[in-house]
């Protein structure tokens, strides 16, 4: 595993950490004891994974249960990021709203602090919504202030608004891009990196293989026509990295190491098996300029 510098918060994390969404099993599967993602959890750590990022929405606080049972006597050294907003609904980002959500997520992570609590979907909140009086970053402010979290990050999809937020505090010291950063689309290594770079904000590349798109649910989202805008562009990807023998998960992965920008991927996994192929790219070779180029252009 190679490690890589978290921003301005200087810690060393693992290129490849765990996202917790798909841990306790996807809807698809039933859902999963909490031994089957406890053992995830335990082959992430002696794999050399060292970031877990979690969330209440995550399967109703379940994926926040699994980290409890797993991560509890670990000794080694890791990093554990949650997340405020958007679930339990009705969210209304006021400051008791996200105090309350934030020590619900505690009680189900069974300690007493976390290193990274972050802004779920701030597209939900909005600008008032973090900066307001009385309104998230207020909250998470206090939060930080009384030793409950290290660090503040920021999660979405509205990647302008994401790059404004950055751009109006330093508060916060980590990003994350999801489905907005891979082999399909580009639009946050325009709209959102440079910022982030700029103010030495971490980012966090989620979803890396477009919500499964490019890995194991491709013929499932083409059968149920999702993601259909991209289905072409997906075609000629694949024909571009097929022309050169490589496999569309480990040239995903690849593509995303290949920028120095890039703190962590966030690899959502639901079984060890997929754990252990996307930890296996973290070897330090990456695709060579060329072909990215390609990629981008096609």
């Amino acid at each position: 595993m190679k490690y890589r510098r978290f921003g301005k918060t200087d810690w060393q994390v693992s290129e490849i950490g765990l996202g917790g969404s798909w841990f306790y099993g996807r809807p698809e599967m039933g859902l999963l004891p909490v031994s089957h993602g406890v053992g995830v959890v335990e082959r992430a750590l002696e794999l050399g994974v060292n970031y877990f990022d979690t969330a209440p929405l995550y399967g109703k606080g379940r994926s926040e249960e699994v980290l409890g049972h797993a991560l509890k006597g670990v000794t080694q050294d890791y990093y554990l990021a949650t997340k405020v907003g958007y679930f339990p609904e009705p969210f209304d980002y006021t400051r008791d709203t996200v105090w309350r959500g934030f020590e619900a997520s505690l009680q189900r992570l069974q300690r007493d602090r976390v290193d990274l609590v972050q802004i779920h979907e701030s597209e939900q909140a909005g600008w008032e919504g973090v900066f307001g009086k009385g309104r998230t970053l207020e909250a998470l402010l206090e939060i930080r202030e009384q030793g409950l979290a290290t660090f503040i990050g920021l999660t979405g999809s509205d990647l302008p608004l994401m790059r404004d937020i950055l751009a109006e505090s330093d508060d916060f010291v980590s990003v994350i891009t999801f489905c907005k950063y891979d082999l399909l689309v580009q639009e946050a290594k325009d709209v959102l990196v440079p910022t982030a770079d700029e103010r030495d904000v971490a980012v966090i590349a989620a979803s890396p293989l477009h919500g499964g798109l490019l890995g194991s649910k491709r013929d499932h989202w083409r059968q149920q026509g999702r993601f259909a805008d991209l289905f072409e562009r997906q075609e000629q990807v694949e024909t571009l990295l097929q022309e050169r023998d490589l496999d569309p998960v480990d040239a995903g992965l690849r593509y995303l190491l290949s920028d120095p920008r890039v703190s962590i991927i966030l690899s959502g996994v639901d079984s060890v098996e997929e754990l252990e192929r996307s930890v296996a790219v973290s070897d330090g070779r990456y695709l060579d300029d060329e072909l990215i180029r390609l990629i981008e252009e096609n």
